[in-house]
C-alpha cells in the first residue's frame, strides 16, 4: 500500500480523518498527543486495526478542530449544505480531496470558519442504547 491508499479496515469517519489530517499536514504523532491518547491506538484507529471507544474518536475530533453534531439522516445533506454555506462552500471533506457522498450520513466542514462537524445520524425515531 502507499502511503497516500486510505486503509481498507477503516471506518469512514476515521477515513475522514486522516485524510483532513493529511491535507493539514499533520503527523499521527501530533493530533495523538493533541488528543491526550498514544500514537499508537491512534495508528490503529486510523488504520482499521481497531474499533476506537467513542472518547477515543471525540478527542481526535477536537484534537483537529472539528465538533461531531447528530442530525437525522433525511436531514444530512442540508445541514452539510449550511455548514458549507457558512463556511465559503467548504466542507471536511472537500479539504480532505472527497467528493461529497450522493446520500450523504454526515455533515462536516472546516474549523477555520466554523467548528467543523461530523453527523452520525440514525433514521427518523431511531434510538441507539448506550454500550
Amino acid at each position: 500500500m502507499n502511503s497516500t491508499a486510505v486503509p481498507r479496515g477503516a471506518s469512514e469517519p476515521f477515513r475522514q480523518l486522516r485524510a483532513l489530517r493529511r491535507a493539514r499536514k499533520l503527523k499521527q504523532e501530533d493530533v495523538a498527543r493533541k488528543a491526550g491518547i498514544s500514537r499508537e491506538a491512534y495508528l490503529r484507529a486510523e488504520s482499521g486495526q481497531a474499533d476506537p471507544r467513542m472518547s477515543t474518536f471525540l478527542a481526535a475530533c477536537e484534537a483537529l478542530g472539528l465538533e461531531v453534531v447528530l442530525a437525522p439522516q433525511h436531514l444530512a445533506a442540508d445541514v452539510n449544505a449550511f455548514i458549507a454555506s457558512r463556511n465559503g462552500g467548504v466542507t471536511a471533506a472537500s479539504m480532505a480531496g472527497q467528493a461529497p457522498a450522493a446520500t450523504p450520513t454526515a455533515a462536516t466542514s472546516p474549523a477555520p470558519a466554523t467548528p467543523v462537524s461530523t453527523g452520525f445520524a440514525s433514521g427518523p425515531g431511531e434510538g441507539h442504547k448506550p454500550a
